[in-house]
């Protein structure tokens, strides 16, 4: 019996081998490759550097010839893909292949295909890489790449004519030795020349493009900056301070504000910006006696601090902010707002904190005013106000008591700010959204604005380290350089988009509420503190 099983086994092995069993056996079909291949370019050629492609099944690398140009072949490679390479400044640039069948794809790299990526990832093109799940996969379709073409030509109209440009598969030949390369390398030098004269990075403009931060925030970081400061750049700014909003008109090329009349035409009243020694993105300027000191954030927001003036008297805190095309229905929500307010002109200021909700077209469907931490007043229906666009592209602000104006600023995070020139006042507000913890070690310097009830003003220069974070909590604590003051923060408290403070064991901080505003490099403090009620701002200094 073992011997029959013996050789039942060898002549099955040797049919099997001779193909016996019904004719010749079928080799294994080749897997199917897929060919990558593009351009990587930021004008000039991107030069021997990785290319790294990652899909949705599959991956490979290639490195870039002389000229920029690529190829990766991959083998059962399932669309869609994200490649991303180096640009020789370290600046990391990411392009996209949509969903799709095919053995042969074109995707060049590029600042432009940098923001059509970040167009598509709706955040962080970095993260969106690093992750690429089935989230990340599903946005790449046909149809959201034709839409996020369409958004960075419209975001950048009037700066760049991107009119029938195929940014990640049009014919790119890049730059370089004695090639000029060719209209579409012409286009990205263009962009490079344009971020150069604003001060503004790629990175900083695809984080604004991931944002959805709109044409109005994006025009705003596009435009020529002053050569002593980046957040400075020239363009229509409202000039906004108790009871009075104007517009004016900053030249990054003069360092000169002019002042606008009520039709946008120039007066002849110029403000000539005076630097500071020694600090970066702080002027002085000075006019019929009226000197004021001016201290400009990244976003373009400035405080405007009043040194003197021919009447003599103090005055509020004023704020220079750019001006944009800003829509009524866009400010839709709920806000945050902290003052510094009075009753009538015989008394003095004080620290005010308002919550909102607004809607679309305009009107306010509740309103609180509030004291302290918790406890807040809600208005009564027949006292909520309605806010209207202006002809001018400001807005007003009108209730029981009046009618007030009011400026918004749109940053690259998206975020609105709202400053209301109240004829006895000043309120800075912001939508409700809640702020992520700060990193530990982080560090930050600013100029800080104490204004007194009196109007007296408390100047400093400040700098601060995170030296703790508990996310457990939603707390952190900030040491300030100066005397090792160590001030103990809980993030969005008492409500998403504020922060409170508690007053330090060694009583130097007082208790209060702050409102950062977004990425503005902006911030608000109000007091809860009755022995000194005061108001603050703070300006991040440049880095």
């Amino acid at each position: 019996m073992k011997s029959k099983l013996l050789l039942t086994g060898l002549m099955a092995a040797v049919l099997t081998a001779c193909g016996g069993g019904g004719g010749d056996s079928a080799p294994a079909a080749a897997a199917p490759t897929t060919k990558i291949s593009g351009t990587a370019a930021v004008g000039a050629a991107i030069a021997n550097a990785t290319v790294q492609a990652k899909c949705a099944s599959g991956s490979g690398t290639a490195t870039t010839a002389a000229d920029g140009t690529f190829t990766i072949n991959i083998a059962n490679l399932q669309r869609p893909c994200v490649l991303s390479v180096s640009a020789p400044d370290g600046t990391v640039l990411h392009s996209v292949i949509e969903a799709g069948t095919g053995t042969a794809v074109v995707a060049n790299i590029t600042p432009l295909t940098e923001l059509i990526t970040a167009a598509l990832a709706k955040g962080d093109t970095n993260a969106f890489f690093a992750q690429f799940d089935a989230n990340a996969q599903a946005r790449l379709t046909a149809a959201n790449l034709t839409d996020a073409n369409g958004t960075v030509r419209q975001l950048l109209l009037g700066l760049f004519d991107l009119t029938g440009v195929d940014a990640i598969k049009g014919t790119l030949v890049a730059a370089n030795g004695a090639n000029a390369g060719n209209a579409l390398d012409k286009l990205l030098d263009q962009l490079g020349a344009g971020l150069t004269k604003a001060k503004t990075s790629l990175a900083d403009l695809s984080s604004a493009v991931g944002n959805n931060a709109g044409a109005a925030a994006i025009q705003t970081i596009l435009q020529p900056a002053s050569d002593s400061c980046a957040g400075l750049r020239t363009g229509k700014y409202w000039a906004i301070s108790q009871g009075s909003l104007s517009l004016s008109s900053f030249d990054a090329a003069t360092s000169a504000l002019t002042l606008l009349d009520a039709q946008g035409n120039a007066t002849n009243i110029q403000l000539p910006f005076t630097p500071f020694s020694g600090q970066a993105c702080r002027f002085s300027t000075n006019a019929n006696s009226t000197v004021n000191d001016v201290m400009v954030s990244k976003s373009g927001i400035a405080l405007v601090r009043n040194v003197s003036n021919p009447g003599g008297s103090l005055l509020l805190p004023g704020l220079l902010i750019p001006a944009q095309k800003i829509s009524l229905a866009e400010l839709a929500g709920t806000w945050n707002a902290v003052g510094y307010e009075r009753d009538n002109a015989s008394e003095v200021f004080a620290p005010t904190r308002l919550t909102f909700t607004l809607a679309a077209d305009g009107k306010f469907t509740a309103g609180a005013a509030c004291t302290g931490v918790s406890s807040c007043t809600p208005w009564q229906p027949a006292d909520l106000p309605t806010l209207a666009a202006t002809s001018s592209g400001a807005f007003t602000l009108t209730d029981t008591s009046g009618t007030e104006a009011v400026a918004v600023f749109k940053g690259t995070d998206g975020l609105y700010t709202a400053v209301i020139a109240r004829a006895n006042g000043i309120v800075i507000a912001s939508k409700q959204v809640a702020r992520p913890l700060p990193v530990v070690g982080s560090t930050n310097s600013y100029w800080d604005a104490t204004f007194m009830p009196n109007l007296s003003v408390v100047m400093d220069i400040a700098s601060t380290t995170i030296q703790s974070v508990d996310a457990a909590t939603g707390t952190y604590t900030r040491k300030r350089a100066s005397d090792g003051r160590l001030d103990a923060w809980t993030q969005n408290s008492p409500t998403p988009g504020l922060r409170y403070r508690g007053k330090s064991s060694d009583t130097t901080a007082r208790e209060g509420i702050s409102l950062v505003l977004g990425n503005t490099g902006v911030g608000v403090l109000i007091s809860l503190d009755p022995a000194s009620l005061f108001f603050d701002i703070s300006v991040n200094r440049p880095q």
